[in-house]
């Protein structure tokens, strides 16, 4: 394969990847929302059908490029088995994105069974589509780090938020003090019992989402595909 050939192979799916994953952002963005889940499930088949369809239209390529080059074509039959170009397609075309497809189905099963079993607690309706969206989108192994910085993000904020409130609930207890002694106790007790309720709600357990996660990570993960390849210890898992 020439240069012009590697560079479509290397470069097509990140671009569209990139394409789709900025357009869903941008929808969230300026319409408030996420698409249906039939849409999103609409963009993970028209993507894997994409994924699919150029690895074999680069295998064709190679075939026509060994076909027509006088050193080339003894790797074709007649000279020979036709097992051999069967095996470098799968290998350097096919094998990548399946292992892509799969991880991406394997992660979307698990996210929804999770949602089945805890009746939604820990994820969205929509994000089992925006994971597996996510993870076709950067492909392997770049997948690898973008799970593991929605899962780090996610963390990170749930622990900033626990703090924060934890402080804020702090300043309000002294605050209620202060009110206490410099107030009559009837009215204390009046505006406490009507305030039961909003105390209840203010300590319930708080849950913060990955959702607003999926898009973002994915699209940086897609701008530093560069700097991923080469600072991170990834490469070796690079099919």
């Amino acid at each position: 394969m020439n240069l012009q050939t590697d560079f479509i192979a290397n470069y097509t799916s990140p671009v569209i990847g990139f394409c789709l994953i900025t357009g869903l952002l941008l929808f969230e963005i300026f319409k408030k929302r996420l698409p249906s889940l039939k849409t999103l499930g609409n963009l993970i088949k028209i993507f894997i059908s994409f994924l699919i369809s150029f690895a074999l239209f680069l295998s064709a390529i190679n075939y026509f490029t060994w076909r027509n080059n006088e050193l080339s074509q003894h790797l074709l039959p007649p000279y020979a088995p036709i097992t051999y170009v069967l095996h470098y397609s799968w290998q350097h075309y096919l094998f990548e994105p399946t292992v892509t497809i799969l991880f991406a189905f394997i992660v979307f099963k698990i996210i929804a069974s999770l949602n089945k079993k805890f009746n939604n607690v820990f994820f969205y309706d929509e994000e089992p589509c925006l994971a597996a969206l996510g993870i076709l989108a950067t492909g392997w192994p770049n997948c690898l780090i973008y799970l593991s910085s929605v899962l780090f993000l996610g963390i990170l904020f749930h622990f900033l938020f626990l703090c924060f409130s934890s402080n804020k609930r702090r300043r309000r207890g002294d605050v209620a003090e202060k009110t206490v002694a410099q107030a009559d106790l009837p009215a204390v007790a009046r505006r406490a019992k009507a305030g039961r309720v909003e105390e209840n709600i203010s300590r319930a357990p708080f849950r913060l989402s990955l959702l607003y996660f999926w898009l973002p990570c994915a699209l940086l993960v897609l701008l530093l595909d560069g700097i991923i390849s080469k600072y991170i210890g990834i490469t070796q898992l690079i099919i």
